[in-house]
């Protein structure tokens, strides 16, 4: 028996130990005097010795075997196997996601979601990503109603149509994770003030606040306000402007920290893996159409894990008490019919704070109307 079997060696010293036993027993003339030398058995030294010989005195072999079964009476194989890789081949969908999927369309004995990840893994379909390192932002929250906070963002197409580069204009409801998104050749105020005119007539239920970036398209604060000569008013962004004259609440995020809008952020990377990978538009136009089936499916149909594995139709439906989810659509259709005309409490002062130096402080002070919120 051999002594040390419960010592940790590296291959590389597997090899070389065994190879002294045998090099021993030539030197000694004798297994027995090497066995005891070596602090092996008889037994134990046959084993690797007959094993080194039938290999054709190749080194390799006298490395450990891996002792791990080839089978497992619990493996996930036949039907379940393939609606698992089929339904990953076809949607890129997580081990959670796709259990939640599994158990809504009343499939007995579901595989656990532990159980889902060890048949992607074993068919190679999970591929680990490196996570840039940055700052957490430890502040969660969500709001309670719909339309109490709109968070909108913008995202580069990410190819190129015609030579061209394209915008994707995204507004969610931070409560829902309902979207309304737009398209443009450009970055612009005019196409900022379009897509937000956009957002509060097909949102279905009335807005209070919109949180942006500090991007020029949606603020002065880097551009207008602070080149603005001392006796003069800063001017008022088109964008925050519009937002008054719907009575609706202009909130910046603080500059350099894209995770607080992280909700709409999140559903860009979603477009990236199930939208833009899977399919490549040839047009701007060609873009908007497929979008359009893509946004009703996101909208009405996908399952999102910060919902509790429910669509945002689902959570509109429980917050604005629907009760019968096949005319969701519909309803929401008729609530966007009933959207307020524009200018309804044009004049309301809204409580914002600055970061910037004094100057620029005492003369945004002067503005009666224009007060923007930083979280």
């Amino acid at each position: 028996m051999e002594v040390t079997h419960r010592m940790q060696f590296t291959r590389e010293e597997q090899i070389r130990r065994r190879l002294n036993w045998f090099i021993e027993a030539r030197e000694l003339g004798s297994v027995s005097r090497a066995c005891k030398n070596c602090g092996i058995s008889r037994k134990t030294y046959y084993k690797w010795w007959n094993i080194y010989l039938s290999s054709g005195s190749d080194k390799d072999s006298l490395a450990d075997r891996s002792r791990r079964p080839n089978s497992h009476p619990k493996t996930i194989e036949g039907t379940w196997k393939r609606r698992i890789v089929k339904l990953r081949k076809k949607t890129g969908y997580g081990p959670r996601r796709m259990w939640a999927i599994f158990t809504r369309k009343g499939f007995n004995d579901v595989p656990s979601p532990n159980g889902i990840y060890q048949v992607l893994k074993r068919e190679g379909l999970i591929t680990k990503r490196q996570k840039p390192s940055r700052k957490k932002h430890k502040r969660r929250y969500e709001m309670p109603n719909p339309g109490d906070r709109v968070r909108i963002d913008i995202k580069y197409v990410p190819y190129l149509m015609n030579g061209q580069q394209n915008y994707q204009y995204t507004a969610l409801d931070d409560c829902s994770r309902f979207r309304i998104v737009g398209f443009y050749e450009e970055r612009s105020n005019f196409n900022s003030k379009d897509f937000l005119l956009n957002v509060i007539n097909k949102m279905p239920f009335p807005i209070k606040s919109i949180q942006t970036d500090n991007d020029s398209t949606f603020t002065n604060r880097y551009t207008g306000a602070p080149k603005t000569a001392p006796d003069k008013k800063p001017k008022i962004h088109v964008f925050t402007r519009t937002c008054h004259q719907y009575d609706i609440e202009h909130i910046l995020i603080k500059p350099a920290t894209p995770q607080l809008n992280g909700k709409v952020e999140r559903s860009h990377q979603t477009d990236e893996e199930e939208f833009y990978r899977v399919s490549k538009a040839q047009s701007l136009d060609e873009l908007r159409r497929r979008y359009k089936r893509w946004l009703r499916f996101y909208n009405y149909q996908r399952l999102h894990s910060g919902l509790g594995y429910k669509t945002p139709a689902e959570r509109l439906a429980d917050r604005i008490g629907w009760k019968n989810m096949e005319k969701c659509f519909e309803d929401i259709q008729n609530l966007i019919k009933q959207k307020p005309k524009r200018g309804a409490c044009q004049g309301r002062a809204k409580q914002v704070h600055f970061t910037l130096d004094k100057k620029t402080e005492q003369r945004l002070s002067q503005l009666p109307n224009l007060h923007v919120t930083h979280v």
